[in-house]
């Protein structure tokens, strides 16, 4: 094969790639993740703290070994997260009655209204995925996508 930079990705035989299903995932995810970003560009947010926020939000009073098992974070990094939320006076922690080593994590009204407004903007993000789909194509591929979740 010869070299020459004028040949565009789109020029490339690509077949041997594209019949596989972890080569057309990741790609997918890449792209989708960069759409998350620039969603969440706006609002000083990665897609952790995004995360972070809405299990808090469901969950309050959730600690951080809760999360960091939930989000699949190690411990000392989702501190780094935590701590971040907290300089941003979007979470706020609560030490536990029972047990006083326990701390307790909690939307403040700050992060409450942030997320709402993320929120919006996912949700708009996530029509225009489920548009590309179609209406059946779109559960189909979350139905799929929960069963590789559980792979061995």
């Amino acid at each position: 094969m010869t070299s020459d930079a004028s040949v565009s990705p789109d020029s490339l035989d690509q077949s041997r790639l594209t019949r596989l299903l972890g080569f057309r995932i990741t790609r997918a995810e890449l792209r989708i993740r960069r759409l998350f970003l620039e969603c969440m560009a706006r609002f000083e947010l990665k897609p952790v703290d995004y995360s972070l926020l809405v299990l808090v939000d469901a969950n309050p009073g959730v600690n951080q070994r809760q999360l960091a098992e939930a989000l699949d974070v190690s411990p000392p990094n989702l501190a780094i997260v935590v701590s971040r939320l907290m300089k941003r006076e979007l979470l706020r922690q609560v030490r536990g009655k029972q047990d006083r080593r326990m701390q307790h994590l909690h939307l403040t009204a700050a992060g409450k209204q942030l997320l709402d407004e993320t929120e919006l903007a996912v949700n708009e993000m996530e029509a225009r995925l489920l548009d590309s789909l179609g209406p059946t194509h779109g559960e189909a591929m979350l139905a799929a996508l929960a069963r590789l979740e559980h792979l061995a």
